[in-house]
């Protein structure tokens, strides 16, 4: 019925208001074939959104060719035939499809047409829409035990919602009492007086749902448009306030707020709405500064407040849950026992309406669309020159060591006597870095018992080894030159023969600060940033046993001027026990995020797995699934077709959710470890589901025919090589996860 409306719509738009466009613009506009606007829309219900971007997507090339030809008379026209020419082509400009719905498509512009959100005297129209509310109700909650309905309150007066209420007995669950479009477009929404009758009702409180009826009923008795049934109608309410009081008195009535955005919108907020406290400090003072153009204050309030959760730290490894249990019973190290989890909870029927609010859009309003339509000649497009962010990959990574590597060169080449030091210093400072990047990437990524696929290069971040050496290079004259030459021997007299701690104890202070200057303007983590000032902290005594070492080779080889060798090599020794500390510090972080992202990765996939079995089980009520699924190649064929296209479409599922659990087990890091500790928190019959799921793998024929049908693209060759060299060594390993 609705759909037909709107077809309606598209005939009244050709012979009502198609010619007034036409003699308007001075235009030509094609017949638009109702065949041609169902293909646009597709799959789903049409609307006169849809519609009204269908017009426009062959109203706007008409439009550009007749601003094109106006364009021409333009600056020969008289100064009035250009005031004309310039508001028509400001007419056209703002024609877009959603000044297409208002001027053409609403039902107020086409009488003739019933509003299908309107009950009326059509034959057609269907029997959902001549239901009283208690009835729509009722019909909805036959659907579903557990349905919500909400109270949209726009165009309804307070008498109109409170009898809604009244009617429906409890069915209405929540209220919306705000509209962001509604507030937006300068509509009226709910009043203070429904704001508070809702809270009445939750409250319970006879008194004030008296007040407030006998508020509404004087309203209606003062409206000139009063109705003498509804009077009485609310009057029965007054006398029956236990029994109002009585629908909300298991389950309140909750309040909602809605932006009534689809994101097409290009004069509206988009989607999404935040409350203040929940949003960083620096998010919460752009907003109340109004220096961003999302944010805007809403005038309704609700209550949140910060919740932490202490989870304890459980692993596979019965040493590690041992030392877990001894930091959360030792003051100050509970939290490497246990994991800490925020979250943000909202108070129950706390939301109101106030201003200011305390809930802040997150989208602004778009510039105003318009069609693009001018009368100046469009610009050419111009060359932008230089761009970095477009700049080959490889030569930026190449341009970025250099940078770092040039002050590196000069430092050591001008301030250093020694040949070794003079031409060679720069290149061991890079391969400490290099080497420290590294092994922590190996490590982060399964150390000596990663997967075989694995190349060690594929670990490494090229991108940070760039981003590191580059910076690295800068720290050479800040530690070599400025604070151990100038700061320390040349002001302060301190070297390593005189006071080799405090000599190591500033340059490790100054390296931290610079570490986490840099890794702060990078835009890096907090814990990366805190992480480079405590690793500097730990490379202290490590630098101090590293001179004392060298000292004593030194010594017992032989070699004189030893503090003279030691005072040389200084920053290069406090560089490599900072690096040595970043190794293990770095290493075990990039281990947990590997981990942590793996954890991610199953906890999404694995539910796929069991759900599908679930529908499995469904379609073959009185088959042994787990045998089917145990021997997928012996003759499927079958009893998948018995079951139709949608076990066919079940099986598809259940062959990219394997292939899935393939790619990670064989290609992603730390994968093979958090797959085997999941493993041992399900039950013996859901490893035995998730084991036989796997099997699906052996049906080759099928998987090569998706792969040929465009499972991943047209480049699928290495992806299907991949399955059929290492499906069968997959599926052994996962036998043996799942028997261990």
């Amino acid at each position: 019925y609705s759909a037909a409306c709107v077809l309606k719509a598209l005939n009244a738009f050709h012979n009502r208001h198609r010619p007034m466009i036409e003699s308007a613009f001075d235009v030509k506009i094609p017949l638009l074939e109702e065949a041609a606007f169902l293909s646009f829309v597709g799959a789903g219900q049409v609307s006169n959104l849809h519609l009204a971007e269908f017009i426009h997507l062959h109203l706007l090339p008409i439009m550009q060719e007749r601003v094109a030809v106006l364009r021409e008379h333009y600056f020969q026209a008289t100064a009035e035939e250009r005031l004309r020419i310039k508001r028509l082509v400001e007419e056209m400009n703002a024609l877009d499809s959603e000044a297409i719905v208002e001027r053409y498509l609403r039902p107020t512009c086409n009488p003739d047409i019933p509003n299908p959100n309107i009950p009326g005297d059509s034959p057609d129209e269907p029997d959902l829409l001549k239901l009283t509310p208690p009835a729509v109700m009722n019909r909805i909650r036959e659907l579903h035990p557990s349905y919500r309905i909400t109270l949209n309150p726009g165009g309804l007066t307070n008498a109109d919602i409170l009898e809604l209420i009244y009617d429906c007995r409890g069915m209405i669950t929540h209220l919306e009492v705000f509209n962001l479009k509604d507030y937006a477009s300068g509509k009226s929404w709910i009043t203070p007086e429904i704001n508070e009758l809702q809270l009445a009702l939750n409250e319970g409180n006879v008194i004030a749902l008296k007040r407030l009826i006998l508020g509404i009923i004087g309203q209606q008795e003062a409206s000139a448009d009063r109705l003498p049934e509804q009077i009485q109608k609310l009057r029965g309410i007054l006398r029956d306030i236990p029994g109002l009081k009585s629908y909300y008195k298991q389950a309140p009535l909750r309040a909602r707020i809605g932006s009534d955005s689809t994101g097409r919108s290009h004069h509206l907020q988009g989607m999404g709405l935040a409350i203040m406290e929940t949003l960083p400090q620096r998010a919460q003072k752009e907003v109340r500064h109004s220096s961003v153009p999302y944010g805007e204050l809403i005038p309704v309030v609700t209550r949140a407040y910060l919740r932490e959760t202490y989870i304890p730290r459980h692993s596979g490894s019965t040493q590690l849950n041992a030392l877990y249990r001894l930091a959360r019973s030792l003051p100050g190290m509970h939290l490497f026992g246990q994991r800490r989890r925020e979250e943000w909870v909202k108070q129950n029927y706390s939301t109101f309406l106030k201003a200011p609010g305390n809930i802040a859009t997150l989208s602004a309003v778009r510039e105003e669309r318009r069609n693009t339509l001018t009368l100046e000649e469009p610009p050419l497009p111009s060359y932008s020159g230089f761009s970095w962010k477009y700049l080959n990959s490889h030569l930026k990574t190449v341009l970025k060591v250099a940078f770092g590597f040039i002050p590196a060169f000069l430092t050591f080449y001008l301030s250093k006597d020694w040949w070794v030091l003079a031409y060679g210093g720069a290149f061991i400072w890079f391969g400490i870095t290099g080497f420290r990047n590294v092994i922590q990437s190996v490590m982060g990524g399964g150390g000596l018992r990663r997967t075989t696929l694995l190349h060690w290069k594929d670990y490494v971040s090229w991108e940070r080894l760039a981003d590191s050496l580059m910076f690295t290079g800068f720290s050479v004259p800040l530690l070599d030159y400025f604070t151990k030459t100038l700061l320390l021997e040349g002001l302060l007299g301190i070297t390593t023969a005189s006071n080799p701690v405090v000599l190591y104890a500033v340059i490790a202070l100054v390296n931290g600060l610079y570490l986490s200057g840099h890794n702060a303007f990078r835009g890096l983590q907090r814990a990366a940033i805190a992480g480079s000032a405590f690793r500097s902290i730990l490379s202290i005594p490590i630098a101090i046993v590293l001179n004392a070492g060298i000292g004593g080779i030194l010594g017992a080889a032989g070699i004189s001027g030893i503090n003279s060798i030691l005072q040389q090599w200084a920053a290069v020794i406090s560089k490599l026990a900072s690096d040595t500390v970043a190794a293990g510090i770095e290493g075990l972080a990039d281990r947990f995020d590997n981990m942590r992202m793996r954890a991610r990765d199953y906890a999404a996939k694995l539910p796929h797995v069991f759900d599908a079995y679930a529908r499995l089980e469904l379609l073959f009520p009185e088959e042994d699934v787990l045998s089917m699924m145990a021997a997928p190649e012996a003759a499927p064929e079958a009893t998948i077709d018995i079951a139709g296209s949608e076990a066919k479409d079940l099986e598809k599922i259940m062959i990219i959710n394997a292939l899935d659990l393939l790619y990670f087990w064989m290609y992603q890091p730390r994968a093979q470890n958090i797959l085997q500790d999941r493993l041992k928190k399900l039950s013996a019959e859901q490893r035995k589901i998730l084991l036989h799921s796997q099997f699906i793998l052996r049906r080759r024929q099928d998987i090569e025919q998706m792969f040929h049908d465009g499972l991943i693209g047209r480049n699928y060759e290495p992806a299907l090589a991949f399955y059929e060299d290492r499906h069968r060594e997959y599926l052994s390993a996962m036998e043996k996860a799942v028997a261990d």
